[in-house]
């Protein structure tokens, strides 16, 4: 299960992410993500892409079925990164839609607060999602510049 604080930092702070997957020759490939969701079980992450960044994602996670999420907060630059198995991938929901726009509002907000750039502008940076994907996290790492960054969070590291 996600911890409670990461939770919330997903719920409430985070601003914008990307996702990750390799191909079955191990190049690696990036998808910027439109929104987020945890689902009730606090396992599962449900990611919006828009289909400019669907290149690659599903052959490469029917080769092997990993997923990375990177999720940080601009400003404090405070970031976590998700690892973990694919699930599946359906259309976008009334609630994936509701949480894109979340996403976008709080993007737009914190880049217009700290670089003035209108708040419209900013929204329309982020695209409207057509593909959800779901994955089941496993670990979780701190990703926030400084002494920490690579740390995994959870499961907690042995000493």
């Amino acid at each position: 299960m996600i911890p409670g604080k990461i939770l919330t930092f997903l719920e409430n702070d985070g601003t914008i992410a990307v996702s990750g997957t390799r191909d079955a020759n191990l190049i690696p490939h990036i998808h910027y993500v439109s929104g987020w969701e945890v689902e009730p079980d606090k396992r599962t992450i449900r990611c919006s892409i828009n289909r400019a960044y669907e290149d690659h994602l599903i052959s490469s996670l029917e080769d092997n079925g990993r997923f990375s999420l990177t999720v940080e907060q601009i400003g404090s630059h405070e970031t976590y990164q998700f690892k973990g198995n694919y699930v599946g991938s359906s259309q976008p929901t009334s609630a994936d839609l509701a949480a894109h726009q979340r996403m976008r509002n709080r993007f737009a907000k914190a880049v217009n607060q700290l670089f003035g750039v209108p708040e419209d502008k900013c929204r329309a940076y982020i695209a409207r999602p057509s593909l959800v994907v779901r994955f089941t996290v496993h670990e979780i790492f701190l990703q926030t510049p400084g002494p920490g960054a690579g740390h995994r969070v959870f499961p907690a590291e042995e000493k």
